[in-house]
């Protein structure tokens, strides 16, 4: 980075650390500036839906360490429109200071990220690298999109309703009782759309809990979040929830025979409290809040808790406070996972897969092949593609997502992928793809194709930092989506992840936000609400004609090897009747 333009990034950022530790609300009494920020939050969620409170709850976690201090000061009032304002003047700047503390990461840490002037008492932030706006894109676009899909079949939403509507809150009815597995199976479905890559009964150990019994309690959390945002439509009686660490403890060994002393090690990971900003744990990883005070209650947004992605948040906070916990006990247990969860997304539109394909027979250096994905092409041959899987826990913010580039996470993916095409050139590698071809035989030719593709899949990046690489990303969420939407379709697959980035970048809508540090006018370039870019509909393995076109192909004589006069590169050439394979460049 040029020196004069960190300089000035330098002094940015300390005049934006000065603003920020000045606002008013830092001087209240945590607890209260802590139950008012909750509160506006939820009212925010019930009136105008949870995107549009996006901002506050960027600025709530910029404030968290405030609100959970403990601290002494003048009580703010919820009922006090004067206060209320302010609260929300310091919200919405902590906000505008949570997006440019971003930026600023990305600046100091990948050259060419952001684009910064400084001129004439204004400072304009711009995206200078389109994967990082794509990023954005991408990942508001697959949760839109995978929400809409996985939720397509809940229809008990109304029924909820109508049993909350009149009932006392808290009290055990007929009507909760029969409300109730309406609720868990919402809660199921929202489970199963998280990152719910390891198994729900994983007696793995966590320190002091397993992975089981977190799950359990967050369960039951979830629906208390759903039960109270039902309760607060039903009858209008909106607010944050303010649980008693006791009640809770209690509630918890009730229900589910979970020993407080148990409980207490999983509520830690779960709450945002002293210690945690003692540890340097960002709140973004949190929900819930505790009150400063000894013995202070643990707060609810359930509005938030209802959409937050407590699976993640949690092996987040754990990789964080007991990094060797996570890497004997989660880390393997993920990467298993996720190259299932991929190779069964695959396997579903008829596709054959090879997971964790060993080379050390060919030279102990070769990296595996994480998985294998083999098409039939009646009028082709085979088309492959072969993947390297990278599932780092997904990101909550910059410092998050910038551990993509350390040398063992996703940019370790594209020096094997080169690796392993290196390697596929060789007569070697030629053999090793002959073999792994179904054994039976094509259907039609001795002599055929094998086209091949190199394809990176990860657990959210997007090839975002990676836009200078020629090797194709996809975040597994996306594919999934495509796959489904595919019927199969080869050419579809293809045409999608060769011209996706073009496609998101014409759909993605950025504006500028704008906002006043001191004398300064700030303005910034952000990803805001964008149509949905949705993949099209596949007919392949489903079409009716399908077949008498391959028929066709075969009863005219025509045949695969007529693809070479035009040969594309990394194409395999397998000719069974010469006894030998011939490799492609």
């Amino acid at each position: 980075m040029d020196q004069k333009l960190k300089k000035q990034l330098q002094d940015f950022e300390r005049q934006l650390d000065a603003a920020l530790d000045a606002l008013p609300t830092r001087g209240w009494s945590g607890t209260s500036a802590l139950r008012l920020a909750s509160e506006l939050h939820e009212i925010g969620a019930f009136k105008k839906g949870i995107d549009e409170v996006g901002y506050i709850d960027r600025g709530y976690s910029i404030l968290a360490n405030g609100f959970v201090s403990g601290t002494d000061g003048a009580a703010a009032d919820v009922e006090s429109e004067t206060d209320v304002r302010q609260m929300m003047e310091d919200l919405a700047f902590a906000s505008h200071y949570y997006m440019i503390r971003e930026y600023l990461y990305y600046s100091y840490n990948v050259h060419g990220a952001m684009n910064w002037s400084f001129q004439n008492g204004r400072v304009e932030i711009r995206f200078a690298d389109k994967t990082i706006p794509r990023q954005f894109f991408t990942v508001h676009n697959d949760q839109v999109l995978g929400s809409k899909h996985h939720f397509r079949d809940f229809n008990h939403s109304e029924e909820i309703l109508r049993l909350l509507k009149d009932e006392p809150e808290g009290v055990v009815t007929s009507n909760l009782e029969t409300a109730e597995p309406l609720i868990r199976g919402e809660a199921d479905l929202k489970l199963a759309a998280y990152f719910s890559l390891i198994s729900p009964d994983s007696q793995i150990d966590l320190s002091g809990y397993t992975y089981e019994q977190f799950l359990s309690v967050y369960r039951m959390l979830l629906m208390k979040a759903l039960y109270h945002r039902y309760f607060a439509r039903a009858q209008d009686a909106v607010g944050a929830v303010y649980m008693p660490e006791t009640d809770l403890l209690h509630g918890i060994e009730e229900d589910l025979g979970i020993g407080p002393d148990t409980s207490r090690k999983i509520l830690k990971d779960m709450v945002y409290d002293r210690d945690a900003t003692a540890g340097r744990v960002d709140a973004s990883y949190f929900s819930l809040m505790r009150e400063g005070e000894p013995d202070g209650r643990i707060v609810m947004r359930p509005h938030h808790f209802a959409i937050a992605e407590g699976l993640v948040n949690v092996l987040r906070v754990i990789a964080q406070r007991r990094p060797n916990t996570f890497l004997e006990q989660v880390s393997n247990e993920i990467g298993s996972a996720f190259v299932r969860r991929v190779k069964s997304a695959w396997e579903a539109e008829g596709f054959i897969c090879h997971s964790e394909v060993s080379l050390r027979e060919y030279d102990a250096t070769l990296p595996d092949i994480d998985l294998l994905v083999i098409s039939v092409e009646s009028t082709l041959g085979y088309m492959l593609f072969v993947c390297e899987l990278k599932c780092p826990v997904p990101p909550r913010w910059a410092k998050d997502q910038l551990k993509v580039l350390n040398k063992d996470s996703v940019s370790k993916a594209f020096r094997q992928v080169e690796v392993l095409k290196r390697f596929i050139q060789t007569e070697d590698g030629v053999r090793f793809l002959s073999r792994m071809l179904p054994k039976e035989g094509h259907p039609h030719f001795e002599g055929f194709v094998v086209g091949i593709e190199h394809l990176i899949i990860t657990s959210d990046n997007a090839g975002m930092f990676f836009g200078a690489e020629n090797t194709r990303v996809i975040n597994f969420r996306t594919l999934e989506r495509l796959l489904r939407r595919s019927d199969g379709d080869l050419a579809l697959i293809q045409h999608v992840l060769r011209t996706y980035p073009e496609h998101a970048d014409e759909a993605l809508v950025t504006k500028m936000i704008e906002f006043q540090l001191g004398s300064l006018s700030v303005a910034y370039e952000a990803v805001t609400g964008s149509p949905l870019l949705e993949f099209p509909q596949g007919h392949w393995r489903s079409d009716p004609e399908r077949q008498a076109m391959i028929d066709a192909f075969v009863t005219d004589g025509m045949h695969p090897f007529d693809v070479l006069e035009h040969r594309p590169p990394d194409l395999v050439v397998v000719d069974h009747n010469r006894g030998g394979d011939k490799g492609g460049d």
